[in-house]
């Protein structure tokens, strides 16, 4: 459909700001009643002749704003007066675009209350939705403001992209805090007429700054962690959360892991008896760590340590829980990592593992593994699965396998330990897989 602009000069353009700062171009347009009235003859009209029952008229008739204004700037808080907003500039560079360009905005397939909807570039049309599904409100050009049906507009409803608000993303310079450290906080955003809900908990607490783009906290002496929570609210309704943890004093458990390598080098899952093996902690916190202490199974022969190496001997009890403790970039000394290392079937030249193990949302994945670097798996050699319940029945066979993983579906299966046993070449290897 296409709209008549008759009677409307633009005099100049100006420019407002997306949700993050970004500068985006509009026009200062000017219309008189006579044009007003004829505007809304047209849209009535236009309605009448495609025998349409859903739209509203909410507004009138008016050149100031169009329905990208309306979408995207004036239903959060911006002014209708001089802004009408082009999709692209004369140009030819994106300016629309922008709010969901490296912005507030991602497209979504959930359709929710407030989210905005962008009729396709060819259709060049903007929406809001409405608590009402398949209900939205948007301005048809320069005729008014109406409440409709996706579809029972002037415009294409065909090719319709959904915006939600973005998780905002709490930044600063690192994720540590040593004690009673005062930093600030941002969220990328920077529109001043949002609601921006902060709180602080833990070993963080609030200095200033809440229902602001900035937030400042304090840690306290202690050594934990603390958080920050986040609800950025617009002018519409949109609301979007995060959380971000801090370390207070040492480092993220979860920028912490463990990574076991044989004493050849090759990297294994888990540990078999009477066995070396070389054991890391790595840091991938922005927080150094030095003089490591490690706490392993007293079953265990420790060989050496060196920096955030142990070197250890399983003897006949492979697995067990590892911890470690060292002097953090706060120089500070505490527990850092507690971590449990697993324990698998290591007969002969292969073995399995299962991972998950619990199985996850009803499956796992099954894995023939080598025990020796020296051993290349046969991609094409065929083996077989069986698995028995509890009460040694068989729950499932598979044969003819080839390639070293193969996916178990559990859903439906009773909790227990379920025997697994393969049959790969000349090997019979078995594992236990827990279903829960």
């Amino acid at each position: 459909m296409f709209l008549i602009l008759i009677g409307v000069t633009a005099n100049s353009q100006g420019t407002i700001l997306t949700p993050m700062g970004q500068t985006v171009s509009v026009n200062n347009n000017w219309d008189t009643p006579e044009w007003v009235i004829i505007w809304d003859t047209l849209a009535a009209r236009e309605i009448r002749k495609n025998d349409w029952d859903t739209p509203i008229k909410l507004g009138p008739a008016t050149s100031h704003y169009n329905c990208h204004s309306y979408a995207w700037n004036v239903v959060e808080g911006g002014s209708s007066t001089n802004k009408w907003m082009n999709q692209n500039l004369d140009n030819g560079n994106p300016n629309l675009s922008k709010y969901w360009t490296n912005d507030a905005y991602v497209s979504t397939p959930y359709v929710a209350d407030h989210e905005k909807i962008f009729y396709g570039i060819t259709v060049d049309h903007s929406a809001i939705t409405t608590a009402t599904v398949g209900t939205v409100k948007s301005k048809w050009g320069w005729w008014g403001l109406y409440e409709h049906s996706t579809a029972e507009c002037p415009f294409n409803a065909g090719s319709l992209v959904y915006y939600k608000l973005k998780s905002p993303s709490i930044s600063n310079s690192t994720d540590v805090f040593c004690s009673n450290t005062q930093r600030t906080l941002n969220n990328g955003f920077t529109a001043s007429n949002w609601t921006y809900d902060w709180n602080a908990s833990g070993s963080l607490y609030q200095v200033s700054g809440d229902f602001s783009p900035n937030y400042i906290v304090s840690s306290n002496s202690s050594v934990g962690y603390g958080t920050i929570n986040l609800t950025v609210t617009s002018p519409s309704g949109m609301t979007a959360s995060t959380q971000k943890n801090i370390g207070v004093n040492m480092p993220l458990s979860e920028d912490l892991s463990f990574s076991l390598y044989t004493t050849g080098g090759m990297p294994v899952s888990y540990m078999c008896p009477n066995t070396h093996y070389h054991l890391y902690l790595n840091n991938n916190s922005g927080c150094s760590l030095t003089n490591y202490t490690w706490l392993v199974p007293t079953a265990w022969s420790i060989n050496y340590t060196w920096s955030n190496m142990i070197s250890v001997y399983t003897n006949s009890t492979p697995g067990g829980r590892v911890e470690v403790s060292a002097t953090t970039c706060c120089g500070v000394n505490t527990k850092v990592k507690i971590g449990y290392l697993g324990s698998g079937y290591c007969g002969g030249y292969y073995s399995i593992i299962f991972s998950p193990n619990p199985p996850s949302n009803g499956e796992t994945t099954l894995t023939i593994e080598t025990t020796s670097e020296d051993v290349v798996f046969d991609e094409n050699a065929e083996w077989e699965v069986e698995i028995f319940d509890q009460m040694q029945v068989l729950k499932e066979q598979k044969t003819k396998l080839k390639g070293k993983e193969n996916k178990i579906n559990t859903t439906g299966w009773k909790t227990g330990i379920y025997l697994v046993r393969v049959k790969y070449k000349d090997e019979y290897l078995q594992g236990k897989l827990v279903v829960k």
